[in-house]
């Protein structure tokens, strides 16, 4: 298992690796914040539809990875887009603005972790199905803990309501 997730989480970095800068520090300093908000055409049976939630700086993607499996992504706002993969984000950042504007944009994002965990919430109070999902790296499982996801063997498992007992 642990080496599909590093196979996985280097397929990733190489491939959103982009060095793109299409963002200003300020874009970077004051990003878009959306209010809670849940779009969700899943199908009870799993495997069809998305889910998609935001709230604050974050976002969850829950979508097929096949026939009865889900995927999900969390996301968070880095410049003008959401971007999933916390070494691309620090790369992409530290690349372009240095390591005090990281550290910032970091800051920032840390202290809206409570919205994260909000929308955490709603999207298990919506899903039947168990998405799972390869950690990035130790900070993307650090950031799942920390919002109540489980982790095993670095993979994140985001279980409904339903079989939690909230």
């Amino acid at each position: 298992m642990e080496e599909a997730k590093s196979s996985m989480s280097n397929r990733w970095f190489n491939q959103y690796c982009v060095n793109s800068k299409d963002y200003s520090v300020s874009e970077l300093l004051t990003p878009a914040r959306q209010p809670l908000a849940i779009r969700n055409n899943l199908s009870r049976k799993g495997g069809k539809g998305v889910l998609t939630g935001y709230n604050g700086v974050w976002k969850i993607f829950i979508h097929p990875r096949s026939k009865y499996s889900l995927n999900f992504d969390i996301s968070v706002m880095a410049g003008r887009h959401y971007r999933f993969h916390s070494d691309v984000i620090k790369h992409n950042i530290i690349s372009h603005y240095g390591k005090s504007i990281y550290d910032q944009w970091r800051m920032i994002v840390k202290s809206d972790i409570d919205s994260l965990g909000k929308l955490v919430k709603e999207v298990r109070s919506q899903i039947t199905s168990i998405p799972w999902s390869y950690t990035c790296s130790q900070s993307s499982a650090n950031l799942c803990e920390q919002v109540g996801i489980d982790i095993y063997r670095g993979t994140a498992f985001l279980f409904p309501n339903s079989f939690s007992g909230d």
